[in-house]
């Protein structure tokens, strides 16, 4: 889902931005044609909304907050689950940290923390929040089915209004969904600095261990798929020679 064209026009007035598409365009970054064409279809996506708060100044969760479709996601931010933070650590500060604890001096500080879409994020955090048959009760309530619903999280994408029914169900904060899904930064989001660092640098040798070998074999899922993705289509070309 996205916000009504008409209530984004009213929001930008009342923050100082410009009606037209051509100018909009140029105050937030965005390309004309894209924010023309949303306009036309009176629905404008999540993403320029995000981008015109932070051309204003104004926190994105603040902005969105504003539309009705998105009129509890102020009201609900709270701090992540511990499991939510961890499930934002990739394979490689995994790693990272693995290795610094057996040579403290030679991997200080080498971490890269970087923000999502991490690979295979989504996944991770729907396993993570997962109260139970959280997959089944999301494609219910989505109106979708089920197989559907895998190939999003499987190919790390699903849409902001899916990530926040998806947190409403796991009962966490419903921007955690929209940080996971790269929509807003997880500083935006309510995330503490540093909360990943200060997760993983708690956990036990064995809980260290156990996340790398769970980021392991995620990675080789998704080489697997690659792999066999690009055979199917290698086999394809050659049928149609």
């Amino acid at each position: 889902m996205s916000v009504a064209a008409a209530a984004f026009k009213h929001w930008a007035s009342t923050v100082d931005l410009p009606s037209a598409a051509l100018p909009l365009a140029r105050a937030i970054g965005v390309s004309r044609t894209t924010v023309q064409a949303q306009l036309l279809r009176g629905r404008v996506r999540e993403n320029v909304v995000v981008a015109a708060a932070r051309a204003v100044g104004m926190e994105p969760v603040v902005a969105l907050s504003s539309f009705d479709e998105y009129a509890e996601l102020h009201d609900s931010m709270r701090p992540p689950l511990p499991v939510e933070v961890l499930s934002q650590v990739t394979l490689t500060d995994a790693t990272i940290e693995l290795l610094r604890r057996r040579s403290p001096a030679a991997l200080s500080g080498v971490h890269v923390w970087e923000d999502p879409p991490q690979p295979d994020g989504l996944r991770t955090w729907i396993d993570a929040v997962d109260p139970g048959h959280i997959r089944r009760d999301l494609a219910e309530r989505l109106g979708i089915a089920p197989p559907n619903l895998s190939a999003q999280i499987t190919s790390n994408k699903m849409r902001p209004r899916h990530l926040v029914e998806a947190a409403r169900i796991a009962n966490t904060s419903l921007t955690s969904g929209l940080a996971v899904g790269g929509v807003i930064t997880l500083q935006e989001a309510g995330w503490p600095e540093g909360a990943r660092s200060h997760a993983i640098t708690h956990l036990s040798a064995v809980a260290l261990n156990d996340l790398v070998q769970a980021r392991l074999a995620a990675a080789q899922r998704g080489a697997r798929r690659l792999a066999a993705d690009s055979a199917e289509a290698r086999r394809i070309e050659e049928t149609l020679g």
